[in-house]
């Protein structure tokens, strides 16, 4: 089976997905130290993580790709004539695979092989922002959204958001939003 490219390879939409890698890590890490710059301000709390928690920690690749690809199509939308419907796919592949690759990878270290360290834990969110930018990448290229993709991923895209400001504020007692140095729940 072979691929039908969708989309003429192009210079620039390559040198987004790749700059975006370590846009995202520089401004996905220091999102992680944010609360405390913002004097633990209620405002910030949807957007960056405000404890030790697996789920806050999603915060950090969620909210970053969602910036950097809203950056790169404001500035250079116009000028290089990005597809509005596949840059927005492609946003959306990236946001929602790389908080997916954490979750899944953090729960397989520590259940399957008992492994939890900073570490592992900063190689998660280098190797799932590095994945998350290279399949939206191969997204722009090879998918045409239909509306109705679009749509499920937007709707999708909107349920992260609230879930991560209504977390933050109401976590559940699970695993997922346990803040494990004081074992309590959100902030």
């Amino acid at each position: 089976m072979t691929e039908k490219r969708v989309v003429p390879s192009n210079a620039f939409v390559t040198r987004s997905f790749v700059a975006g890698i370590p846009f995202v890590l520089l401004f996905g890490g220091l999102s992680h130290f944010a609360f405390a710059w913002f004097g633990e301000a209620s405002w910030a709390a949807p957007f960056v993580p405000v404890n030790e928690s697996v789920w806050e920690h999603l915060k950090m690749s969620y909210w970053s790709t969602f910036l950097w690809f809203f950056l790169i199509f404001l500035f250079f939308g116009k000028t290089h004539r990005l597809s509005t419907s596949r840059w927005l796919w492609a946003g959306i592949v990236s946001m929602l695979f790389c908080p997916l690759l954490i979750v899944t990878g953090f729960y397989t270290l520590k259940g399957a092989f008992d492994i939890e360290s900073l570490f592992t834990d900063g190689m998660l969110f280098f190797i799932g922002i590095i994945s998350g930018q290279l399949l939206a990448s191969r997204a722009y290229r090879f998918v045409e959204p239909g509306r109705l993709w679009l749509g499920m991923a937007a709707v999708l895209w909107l349920l992260f958001a609230i879930a991560f400001a209504l977390f933050s504020f109401l976590p559940p007692a699970l695993p997922l939003f346990l803040d494990t140095p004081t074992g309590s729940y959100g902030f």
